[in-house]
């Protein structure tokens, strides 16, 4: 089959981080199949495909299009020699039409005015050469997440893209999207785009792709035929160790009721209704999973009942006791460990050391305390334990946080929130931007948690996390909670009708 890339010994390095992104990276491409790149976060794989679109410059090395050696300084180059990239959050303009923002940069005019008719008509055109049905004349704010990917890559082949580089595509898809979206790789590698799909959803890697490249810190660990790997293989290439990928959970045994949210609503101060009459219970010993595509409510649900945001109106109680005006320091006294979203934004302070985030929220306690000072001597062997109990690599306790991986970084703040023996742990994606082998602790440490009596709520968009981790899932639409399932009713497919208000239940 005809090459139309190569990569040859392709290096990068970033020296105010003293991190070498890519060494040496040599692999091939060929014509019409989906070549997935794999590879734990921070393996190199947006480096690398920053470095095909122009977004940056290697140090080293060559890449090859169609057998010619090119040296893009900006993605318009890219584009012009046929490389289109859509990337995990999407670039449009809300308030224009789904034709506008296909032509935009590219308008038809006439007397110098823009001619909407043929704009349209292009669009129409496009969508169905490429089998990606879309309403040219729809406002863009309108559309769900499913049709904004489709008008992201009806951007790039209005401009005769060839090669697409797709980085994270289901990231924010619901289940029935993400089966229509490998559907239509599908049908444009068939048509002869060539595709490059960057992902860490191993299954979707080997439902869609042709062949698939494994990258680790920098390097590419090798190339396999999709047809003859297995997401163990998959794993342990990327991690270089045998992955745990299968969470092992006995049956849940649930006792006194922990958390009671009731009826409880929220309008932010633009007058949305971010939370609308949701009512929940959590007890001792089980894991609550809340699903739904991103937006729908589930931030502002953890906001409110750890205190960072007062609701409208409702009650939330802590085994009984009415905490709903209670401050966020009061609510972590009372039992409430919480591991953010944004582990950098609001778990750590990037710039402090370990030893400092092991403290961040429980300074005041007293067996960290010497009189009116930090008993400094005592705060280090905390930091410790932590570091030895949580494997945390390459860490010291003066270690700036910041110097961390992701996964460790999430691990200092794991180890912190457990430290103080929660009654309610609330943990909201608690795996986003990890690797295999720190998404295999954490979910370890989740069920630990449970089988000790910690009643876990657990946020997430990743569909598989909530599969495998939850004894009772609560599916949130619109910002309700749309249906709660338990036992054989957690499925995939009941939980993606009710991801999109397809069902209540």
């Amino acid at each position: 089959m005809k090459e139309v890339i190569k990569f040859e010994n392709i290096s990068r390095f970033y020296s105010e981080t003293n991190v070498q992104a890519n060494h040496a990276v040599s692999f091939s491409i060929v014509e019409g199949e989906i070549h997935a790149i794999c590879g734990e976060n921070g393996a190199g794989k947006s480096t690398l495909m920053n470095i095909l679109f122009g977004l940056e410059q290697a140090d080293n090395g060559t890449i090859y299009v169609g057998g010619d050696p090119v040296h893009f300084k900006n993605p318009s180059e890219a584009i012009e020699t046929g490389i289109g990239m859509v990337h995990q959050h999407f670039m449009v303009v809300n308030s224009f039409t789904v034709a506008e923002n296909v032509v935009l940069g590219m308008e038809t005019t006439r007397l110098g005015l823009l001619n909407h008719r043929k704009e349209i008509a292009f669009v129409k055109e496009l969508s169905r050469k490429y089998h990606l049905p879309i309403d040219p004349d729809a406002i863009t704010e309108t559309l769900p997440v499913g049709l904004l990917q489709r008008l992201e890559i009806l951007k790039m082949l209005a401009r005769n893209v060839k090669i697409l580089i797709l980085d994270e595509p289901t990231a924010v898809l619901t289940p029935s999207e993400v089966k229509e979206f490998l559907q239509t790789l599908r049908g444009l590698a068939k048509n002869g785009t060539t595709i490059l799909f960057i992902s860490h959803k191993l299954q979707e890697v080997l439902d869609v792709s042709d062949r698939i490249t494994v990258m680790r810190k920098g390097m590419v660990i090798g190339t396999r035929e999709t047809k003859e790997t297995s997401i163990a293989d998959l794993a342990n290439m990327m991690v270089g160790r045998d992955v745990v990928l299968q969470v092992f959970k006995k049956k849940a045994e649930p006792k006194d009721i922990v958390l009671s949210v009731e009826n409880l609503r929220f309008r932010n101060g633009s007058g949305i209704v971010k939370l609308d009459s949701v009512s929940m219970q959590i007890r001792s010993g089980e894991i609550y999973g809340v699903a739904g595509v991103s937006g729908n409510g589930q931030d502002a649900l953890v906001s409110c009942i750890c205190g960072m945001i007062q609701p409208t109106s409702g009650k939330i109680r802590l085994l009984g006791k009415d905490i709903s005006l209670m401050t966020v320091q009061g609510r972590r006294k009372e039992g409430i460990a919480h591991v953010p979203e944004d582990r950098l934004a609001m778990g750590l302070n990037p710039e402090a050391s370990v030893s400092e985030n092991t403290l961040l929220g429980f300074e005041d306690r007293k067996e960290f305390r010497r009189g009116c000072l930090l008993n400094e001597e005592v705060c280090n062997i905390h930091a410790q334990q932590i570091i030895d109990s949580y494997s945390i690599a390459g860490a010291t306790i003066d270690s700036p946080v910041i110097k961390l991986s992701g996964g460790n970084m999430q691990k200092v703040v794991l180890g912190r929130e457990l430290a103080t023996n929660p009654k309610l742990l609330i943990v909201n994606q608690p795996t986003r931007g990890l690797d295999v082998g720190s998404i295999e602790f954490v979910h370890r440490m989740i069920v630990e948690q449970r089988d000790a009596g910690v009643a876990v709520l657990l946020v997430s968009v990743e569909l598989e996390e909530i599969l495998s981790l939850s004894d009772r899932v609560g599916v949130m639409y619109s910002g309700k909670i749309q249906g709660e399932l338990q036992g054989s009713e957690i499925n995939e497919q009941t939980i993606g009708l009710l991801m999109v208000g397809g069902i209540s239940i």
